[in-house]
């Protein structure tokens, strides 16, 4: 928890984010990052400061629940997501050391660090403090970097850094890739209160009293934690595959905060999110889908969320971010 300078407690639920895509001048070579041992992780949520508390794998990923929610490690794709008041920006130095020293992978096929605002952005770490000064830290390791601001400057809104490496061969990623990221507020405490130890006794109690274990289809495994004495994070692999889901809860009333985010390849993602949401409850939520050039199920995600209205909930600002090789679609909403 983070102490504010009155004495009570506070904790940022809103997350930092993390996505790198690697590769290297020996493509056709055997690399992975999963090949890096788990003391070197570690080390490197050490600077974060979080720490591993479950992990699973499957034939695809390894994905690890964090002391500050999660950590997904596969082949070429690393996403590390921290709430609190971690650094999470002081790991891409070592990262990018890691990926070549321990794999051989020496060059960044795609970075995305996203976030919404802090709910007390001055109590964060640096360069944490403001948008500006992340753009900063990163323009330092990258060339052609990019900051965004998608929502309104003086409410709610959505950043994004990415790198604009698109021009070269290696910048495209030459397979159907999407996520679908849902940020929850204001959220009904009655729900809240199952994420705590006074209603549950663990993880697995909890995701089955809320029903997050019908959001994804079966055969999905879930890795589950319910933290003394409130909060709640989850990890999901779905099948033998490359998808994933996880979900962080800060259920407290004052700051309460919900995250839902996914890269399943579904037919129907309008669907999905009002499954989210009436499972949550939140008073307000932002939503984006990613989708590459090769997602016509990202796409179609993307035209169902800025055509359709969701039951229930007003719908506050609608933007679309052109990238060179994918497409944002953000989406903001308060209930009515």
């Amino acid at each position: 928890m983070t102490m504010g300078s009155n004495a009570e407690i506070f904790f940022e639920g809103a997350e930092k984010l993390l996505e790198v895509w690697f590769t290297s001048d020996s493509p056709d070579e055997n690399r992975s990052l999963r090949t890096v041992p788990r003391w070197q992780w570690e080390e490197l949520l050490d600077i974060a400061h979080c720490r591993i508390c479950s992990h699973q794998s499957n034939d695809y990923m390894d994905a690890y629940v964090l002391s500050e929610s999660s950590m997904f490690v596969s082949d070429c794709r690393f996403i590390l997501k921290t709430c609190g008041s971690t650094s999470l920006l002081h790991t891409v130095k070592p990262l990018l050391d890691i990926a070549e020293k321990f794999c051989g992978l020496n060059k960044v096929q795609k970075f995305f660090y996203s976030r919404k605002n802090f709910m007390r952005p001055e109590l964060q770490p640096e360069p944490h403090v403001n948008f500006e000064d992340e753009i900063a830290h990163l323009d330092e390791l990258f060339e052609n970097g990019a900051g965004y601001c998608l929502g309104r400057w003086n409410q709610d809104r959505w950043h994004l850094y990415t790198v604009n490496n698109d021009t070269t061969p290696e910048g495209s990623i030459k397979f159907p890739d999407q996520t679908l990221e849902i940020c929850m507020s204001e959220l009904d405490q009655e729900v809240m209160s199952i994420f705590t130890t006074t209603t549950c006794t663990n993880g697995q109690e909890a995701t089955k009293l809320s029903g997050i274990d019908k959001l994804l289809p079966r055969g999905t495994v879930i890795d589950d934690k319910l933290f003394e004495p409130h909060g709640y994070s989850m990890n999901a692999l779905v099948g033998n595959t490359d998808q994933y889901a996880t979900i962080h809860i800060t259920p407290e009333a004052e700051f309460s905060y919900v995250s839902f985010e996914t890269n399943l390849a579904q037919s129907c993602y309008f669907e999905l999110i009002k499954r989210v949401l009436y499972c949550f409850r939140p008073g307000k939520f932002m939503l984006t889908v990613f989708a590459n050039k090769d997602s016509g199920l990202g796409q179609k995600g993307q035209k169902d969320v800025w055509e359709k209205n969701i039951p229930g909930y007003k719908r506050v600002d609608t933007q679309i971010l052109m990238l060179a090789d994918e497409t944002v679609a953000y989406v903001s909403y308060v209930r009515t």
